[in-house]
């Protein structure tokens, strides 16, 4: 059930499996090879009008603290977002981009031989991070007329284990 790698580490199929990740060319490299210029770039959620001033300053400004380990638990973020939100900093969840937030969902949940259920299309992370952890993909193709809502016709009864859980579409 596991595949031996040339290390002598015992690596589960489910991971060995995995299919890396391909991002798209570089805008330079695709420039290049389509011989045109001032291509914009939407993929990867880039932004096409550059980075934000405000952000830039902001950046510009903790230069000063960059020897500084970040504050992981982002106090003061935490506490302006639970004061506006009227709950208890504690029940806030704050990561590094989306990717981790679902990477901690998928470990806090999903078990081996779970399933998972969650659109297609959909955000690539969401099979990754439950191939990683040993569950399975269910994947529901979206309707044409209501592309946000998933095949209401597929039906998916309850049972303790495997544990179904569901990832809502972007």
């Amino acid at each position: 059930m596991t595949e031996e790698i040339k290390t002598g580490f015992r690596v589960p199929d489910y991971v060995a499996s995995l299919v890396p990740y391909q991002p798209g060319k570089p805008i330079e490299e695709v420039e290049r090879e389509y011989g045109v210029s001032g291509s914009i770039k939407l993929a990867s959620n880039e932004n096409p009008f550059g980075s934000s001033p405000k952000a830039v300053a902001a950046i510009a400004a903790a230069l000063e603290n960059l020897h500084r380990y970040p504050d992981g638990g982002c106090f003061y973020l935490a506490a302006e977002l639970a004061g506006q939100l009227g709950v208890d900093p504690a029940q806030l969840v704050f990561g590094n981009g989306s990717n981790e937030v679902i990477e901690f969902l998928v470990k806090a949940l999903v078990e081996p031989g779970d399933e998972v259920i969650s659109s297609q299309p959909s955000f690539l992370m969401y099979s990754k991070l439950v191939q990683i952890r040993g569950g399975v993909n269910v994947v529901v193709p979206l309707k044409k007329k209501r592309p946000h809502v998933p095949d209401a016709g597929r039906s998916f009864p309850f049972c303790p284990r495997p544990q179904r859980h569901s990832f809502p579409d972007k």
